[in-house]
């Protein structure tokens, strides 16, 4: 895959900042963050700005190398195989990436061990009612295996060994008018779920 592909790909930053307000606010002393599958690094920069240095892995070398232009810290690795040691992260964020995966629970899992007791996942995944939506199609993306409905999302925290704090729909927006139509539609067709999983302490 190639930078090509990540240009595509534009994080709305409203999302962005309202992940780093969730961050302070249910692990306001966290250091060490994660974002996996973190693409572009555009997390990543507000995180630098606005919380603290967080470090962004990706399998692919082509966000590694946008990352890098940006100097923004990065590590090349599969997401089912994190080097970080047990209980080494506060915080893992993986904003659309469960989507892609054929079995995700592998990767959760792994995500659960290096974070520490109490420890929080922060995930972003598009919905069942995303196939229906004429901009930001679910199936837009060529990379997408399936989208998740509140009741598998949930199913699949729980049993990756998460403590599931929250799962909410939501459509964002790029400007007044959609932001506006988008919270009336996750009233009822949200685009995505925002879940909040803990790894509860032994």
């Amino acid at each position: 895959m190639d930078e090509a592909y990540f240009r595509h790909i534009q994080e709305h930053p409203e999302i962005s900042h309202g992940d780093v307000r969730l961050i302070r606010s249910r692990c306001p002393h966290a250091r060490r963050i994660l974002d996996v599958g973190c693409g572009r690094g555009g997390f990543l920069e507000i995180c630098r700005r606005e919380l603290t240095e967080a470090i962004g892995l990706d399998a692919e070398e082509a966000a590694g190398r946008l990352c890098a232009s940006q100097r923004l810290p990065f590590v090349l690795a599969d997401a089912a195989k994190l080097p970080f040691a047990d209980r080494a992260l506060d915080v893992v964020r993986a904003k659309e990436v469960i989507e892609h995966l054929p079995d995700p629970r592998p990767m959760l899992q792994e995500i659960r061990r290096v974070l520490r007791p109490n420890g929080l996942l922060l995930a972003h995944v598009p919905t069942q009612f995303s196939t229906f939506y004429p901009i930001g199609n679910f199936w837009d993306d060529y990379t997408h295996v399936r989208p998740l409905s509140h009741t598998g999302l949930h199913r699949l925290l729980s049993d990756a060994g998460f403590s599931v704090q929250l799962v909410r729909g939501y459509t964002a927006g790029r400007n007044p008018f959609e932001r506006a139509l988008g919270r009336a539609l996750a009233l009822v067709v949200p685009h995505t779920w925002l879940a909040l999983g803990t790894k509860e302490a032994a």
